[in-house]
């Protein structure tokens, strides 16, 4: 039996340890927070596509761990939605991207590939949206309705109630919605593409910064670019973003886009081809080897393919894009021999 002392005393201990435990508990996660970030910094050191893949899986879920140890902490929020479009951009919809253009006949997978990038964006796109959420001010106009019932009116007032700390959150829920859409061709979804293009445009006003200060230019830029002018598109613009988030991050993503969604478009097809090729026979930066990497890696699909943008036969493609590590062939046809390197 215990001694009619024992429970006070249990009690008074237990208070005593709730403070400590609090303090214990703040400390792991001031601590994990330069953990994951080291993390994300050197997932973009990492010159091999197939470790970085798995590398920020992995870290993907780590932080996923820590958010629902602490599911209100924005920058653990942001943090968690920045993975999940990284997943989804860098590698499921690169892969998808690849199905579609070069093997459309493996139709099957590219289903299954499909899916999962959707799945990704649309865990990157809660994230993001519960990181602006405890914004007082945007939860306020935004309540329980979603952003789907929002009209664009709506939104932009609610977007009017952030501040520059917010800036993170608007451009990963602008990124992940908007690939979503990219990736889904759903012409139903394609109605709210006015709302991505506010929150990239509040993005680009909060800090145009963001990843790496690229973030908010490269996708106004992809925005301005994969559409047409009559749906809103605009390849001025679109150079114009993609030029700027080149000059102030220095990586080769944006050029890549540049060929992808504007040259192509616009039926340049000289500019399309020495743009890649330039890309291609640039050397990577060392701190964003991976940006770089999978840069070239499109950069060799889409000049491996050029005879499906434009009227053309196929084209040797530079000695380089062999030597990449491709998920798939370049193209299902057999290229014609590569130029030998000078």
């Amino acid at each position: 039996m215990r001694a009619p002392w024992a429970r006070p005393l249990l009690i008074l201990a237990a208070l005593a340890l709730t403070p400590a435990c609090a303090a214990v508990q703040g400390a792991t996660k001031a601590g994990m927070k330069p953990i994951l970030t080291n993390g994300i910094d050197g997932f973009l050191t990492e010159p091999d596509p197939v470790v970085a893949e798995g590398a920020i899986v992995a870290n993907m879920k780590l932080i996923e761990g820590v958010v629902a140890t602490y599911p209100d902490d924005v920058e653990l929020l942001n943090m968690a939605a920045m993975a999940r479009a990284n997943y989804a951009f860098g590698f499921v919809q690169d892969q998808l991207e690849a199905l579609r253009l070069a093997h459309p006949e493996q139709r099957d997978e590219a289903l299954v590939l499909q899916d999962r990038v959707l799945m990704s964006y649309a865990a990157g796109r809660a994230f993001a949206e519960r990181a602006l959420m405890q914004n007082g001010g945007f939860a306020s106009v935004v309540g329980e309705r979603g952003l789907e019932a929002l009209s664009t009116e709506e939104l932009q007032a609610a977007l009017a109630e952030l501040s520059k700390e917010d800036a993170p959150a608007v451009f990963w829920l602008a990124f992940n919605w908007g690939g979503s859409m990219q990736t889904n061709l759903d012409p139903a979804e394609a109605t709210q593409l006015p709302k991505v293009e506010l929150l990239t445009t509040t993005a680009l006003a909060l800090d145009p910064s963001v990843f790496y200060d690229i973030g908010p230019h490269m996708l106004a830029g992809a925005l301005y670019g994969f559409r047409s002018p009559a749906l809103g598109g605009d390849p001025k613009k679109a150079i114009e973003h993609l030029d700027e988030a080149k000059a102030r991050g220095n990586v080769m993503l944006p050029d890549v886009l540049k060929a992808q969604f504007v040259y192509a478009q616009t039926e340049q097809e000289d500019a399309f081809k020495t743009t890649l090729e330039a890309v291609i026979a640039a050397k990577p930066r060392p701190d964003r080897a991976l940006l770089d990497t999978l840069a070239q890696i499109k950069a060799c699909r889409l000049l491996a393919n050029i005879d499906g943008f434009f009227l053309t036969d196929a084209q040797p493609v530079p000695a380089r894009c062999h030597r990449l590590p491709h998920r798939y062939r370049l193209r299902a046809e057999p290229l014609p021999e590569p130029e030998p390197e000078s």
